[in-house]
């Protein structure tokens, strides 16, 4: 995929995600929080993916998206690590064709106006952002299972 090919799936209309967006104690990491392999439906059908894990203890959000036969395409970070020369609170974008992964931390975006959102918001304006519409289910806050 290069940033061409990223861009229209990014702005293609109609994309959705169906049912419950629902938290688990992630089973690699304590004390993370994860919603995975929510399915991202688009008229193009490409296998893309959301994963949103979220840190009780200092607060941050990570929202991923990665196609299953290419790896990670866009990430929204919340108050987590800063990433030069965007602070804690930035926005990914896959920039060319090559690996993914290594492609990934070009191209950030500071968001100063996410900081300070909840995670149930930070999800809709992911959404937005992505023009994804969620329907069919309730996004449950991963505070719920931290407790």
């Amino acid at each position: 995929m290069n940033r061409t090919e990223f861009e229209v799936l990014r702005d293609l209309p109609g994309k959705v995600i169906r049912g419950d967006v629902s938290f688990s104690k992630g089973r690699k990491v304590a004390p993370l929080l994860v919603a995975e392999d929510v399915r991202i439906e688009n008229a193009h059908e490409v296998d893309a993916r959301l994963t949103i894990t979220y840190n009780p203890e200092v607060g941050s959000v990570n929202f991923n998206v990665h196609m299953v036969s290419v790896g990670p395409i866009c990430r929204l970070d919340v108050r987590g690590p800063a990433h030069r020369p965007a602070g804690r609170r930035h926005k990914h974008a896959l920039q060319t064709d090559r690996r993914p992964d290594r492609n990934l931390p070009d191209g950030v975006v500071d968001r100063p106006d996410l900081l300070t959102k909840s995670i149930e918001d930070l999800f809709h304006e992911f959404c937005r952002m992505g023009a994804i519409s969620h329907v069919g289910g309730v996004f449950h806050s991963p505070e719920d299972v931290a407790r």
